[in-house]
């Protein structure tokens, strides 16, 4: 073989290498491709905040994009309308996948409305009413105040609020050690005493009244009954003495000297919150009024039955005579 042969078959050697690593090149360059395309099929798609929801927020479509994750996480969201008006429960951070953990449907405090507070009543579960209580239903709350004190002179059962939602129906054990020791003290304690179990229920109440509720749970006897959610009525306390606070607000400032006195400055409207910050006395829970004028309080009690003395009567005694008959003092 010649020199110039040598050479050409050198090169053409050399062109067969070239073409065989670009096509070794291509070849690993396309399956990478197809594992990338591969990869970002399977990626999962999600919803994720764009910034900071805070809890409670109203969740709009700007605070959201669709992303792609390598794994979703459990109860997560594929389409951006189907959390559209949602407040979620706890502060979603940006950039994370927005599950239903979130929002948390059986929490307490996702039901609440504007203006609600969730209140714990503690109930005898012994009471048939109370042992018949579900989450959703609708109930009149009672108490009794039972004569003891100065604030509480006669015994009183009167309606405390009408018509509370029932968000929830948990159960609870409040027999101390201590007590089931005292009971055993006793000697067969079961039998005279029964075993009480008290049931907690979660109602929804607006935030002015919730300092009656709780007065009327420590210091009086609450009791439940159900009620229809269809029934609307509902009691008219227009006509009867306005429960007051016991923080007052301050009066204005005194009109500087020389000046013409001004117009009386109406009582400023208090809002739910700052009527819930004020205060509510015992007296006012056991009748609406009496704290600021305590012949409320009076006015209801029976009055009292006077009886006038018997005037005294003189004996006399009946004398006939001749037909005739005539009075004469006893002697």
């Amino acid at each position: 073989m010649s020199g110039k042969t040598k050479f050409i078959a050198f090169i053409l050697l050399g062109l067969g290498l070239v073409f065989l690593g670009l096509a070794v090149l291509t070849g690993q360059q396309g399956q990478t491709k197809r594992e990338v395309i591969q990869q970002e099929l399977e990626r999962a798609t999600v919803v994720v905040a764009t910034k900071k929801i805070p809890f409670g927020t109203a969740i709009t479509p700007d605070m959201l994009r669709v992303d792609k994750v390598p794994i979703a996480p459990t109860g997560s969201y594929q389409s951006v309308t189907d959390l559209e008006g949602r407040k979620p429960v706890y502060t979603i951070e940006a950039g994370v996948p927005i599950t239903k953990q979130f929002f948390e449907p059986g929490a307490v405090a996702s039901q609440l409305r504007d203006g609600f507070r969730a209140f714990a009543l503690s109930l005898d579960e012994n009471n048939v009413s109370t042992a018949k209580i579900k989450a959703g239903d609708f109930v009149d709350v009672f108490s009794i105040f039972r004569a003891k004190d100065k604030e509480v002179d006669q015994t009183i059962s009167r309606l405390i609020l009408p018509k509370l939602r029932v968000l929830s129906v948990g159960e609870q054990l409040v027999n101390s050690p201590e007590a089931a020791k005292e009971q055993k003290a006793e000697g067969n304690s079961n039998a005279v005493r029964q075993k009480r179990n008290d049931r907690a229920v979660m109602v929804e109440v607006a935030t002015e009244e919730v300092n009656n509720l709780a007065l009327a749970q420590a210091q009086g006897e609450l009791f439940v009954v159900i009620r229809s959610p269809d029934d609307e009525g509902m009691p008219d306390t227009s006509i009867y003495p306005k429960a007051d606070t016991v923080l007052k607000p301050i009066p204005p400032k005194n009109q500087p000297k020389g000046t013409a006195p001004a117009s009386p400055v109406p009582a400023p409207e208090l809002s739910a919150d700052t009527k819930a910050y004020a205060g509510t006395a015992i007296r006012d829970v056991v009748v609406p009024g009496s704290a600021k004028n305590p012949n409320v309080i009076r006015e209801l009690q029976p009055k009292p039955v006077t009886t006038r003395p018997a005037e005294p009567r003189e004996e006399t005694t009946e004398i006939i005579r001749a037909g005739e008959v005539s009075k004469e003092k006893a002697r």
